[in-house]
């Protein structure tokens, strides 16, 4: 019951911030307005701020933040690693390169179907980089982080490399993109991948017990009947599937699935069947919350979300680091 109340609880604060973040913009729109154009008719000018600008991007930004926060309890459950996330990894950094080349060479113009595709190409080079690395060494969790790290850093120098050499005219649009926007994304794209990472969260909550077991180790979850190799590689693939398609849409936003978790368990606890629920509305209002801060706080410039993503989670890595070493408790 006390769980449940969490839950609700959650789900209103989602609901407020929801309403906030839809009425925060240049235009000033009431309450009442908004209403009425998302479920009845109103004015153009309403319709088009309310529905074809702020409503995609705030749909995107609630997605984006369930995705990336349960995809962090996926990689921290499984190699039982505080650090690890998706940008740790490096597998947003690969999902940016694999993107970047779409973007930046008008291989999207061809169809929108392939920026994910691309992005999911190259999630999983980056993947397979950290795995192959990782694979005589037994899948150490702290060389994992490390070989992440270096991943990351290799493609992202690889996305200025292929941006320097595009045509100019792409170049402030492809790094609006790159720094994390929730601007820039085609309408079918969105969908597509709304649907997609809504159903991909809800496998991986399914399949908290199995985390849970297997956070246990090797030997006790073969013990208890799980193919834990293969399972293991099942996670990875639907984790980074979930990144490609974020990052597709709105480029690279970092920290989430490395804060969210942390800030999550100390209200319900370590069983990652009932953490990545909650984790993945956590993760929707932080980034909901992000998203109107980017929108507002120096209108009408846009701060690109993943900045301020960066920023609170460059000082929450450092808190890791340093309750990691023992300098600091809680």
């Amino acid at each position: 019951m006390k769980l449940l109340f969490k839950f609700i609880l959650l789900l209103i604060v989602l609901v407020i911030i929801f309403i906030i973040s839809m009425l925060s913009g240049i235009s000033d729109i009431s309450i009442i307005e908004m209403f009425k154009s998302l479920f009845f008719s109103s004015d153009e000018n309403t319709y088009t701020i309310i529905n074809q600008i702020r409503l995609p991007r705030v749909i995107l930004a609630i997605v984006a933040g369930a995705g990336l926060a349960c995809s962090g309890c996926v990689f921290q459950g499984v190699l039982r690693n505080p650090l690890a996330d998706p940008f740790t990894l490096g597998i947003s950094g690969g999902a940016a390169f694999g993107a970047s080349i779409g973007f930046a060479f008008g291989i999207t113009k061809l169809s929108w179907v392939f920026l994910p595709l691309l992005g999911f190409c190259g999630a999983l080079l980056s993947v397979g980089f950290v795995y192959i690395i990782n694979s005589k060494k037994e899948f150490d969790s702290n060389s994992m982080i490390l070989s992440g790290v270096v991943a990351s850093y290799i493609f992202s120098s690889a996305v200025m490399l292929v941006f320097s050499i595009s045509s100019s005219d792409k170049l402030y649009s492809a790094f609006m993109w790159l720094m994390g926007n929730l601007s820039f994304f085609d309408d079918r794209l969105l969908y597509v991948v709304t649907i997609f990472v809504i159903i991909c969260v809800i496998i991986l909550c399914c399949l908290g017990n199995v985390i849970n077991i297997i956070s246990l180790g090797n030997e006790k979850s073969n013990s208890l009947g799980v193919n834990t190799s293969r399972t293991v590689k099942y996670l990875f693939l639907l984790s980074s599937l979930i990144t490609a398609c974020i990052v597709s849409c709105c480029g690279v936003i970092s920290f989430v699935g490395l804060m969210i978790p942390h800030i999550t368990r100390k209200f319900v606890g370590n069983n990652n069947r009932i953490l990545m629920p909650f984790s993945a509305i956590t993760g929707s209002i932080f980034l909901l919350i992000c998203d109107t801060i980017s929108r507002t706080v120096i209108a009408p410039i846009e701060i690109p979300i993943g900045v301020i993503t960066s920023i609170i989670g460059g000082f929450f890595f450092v808190f890791l680091l340093l309750k990691k070493a023992g300098k600091i408790s809680i």
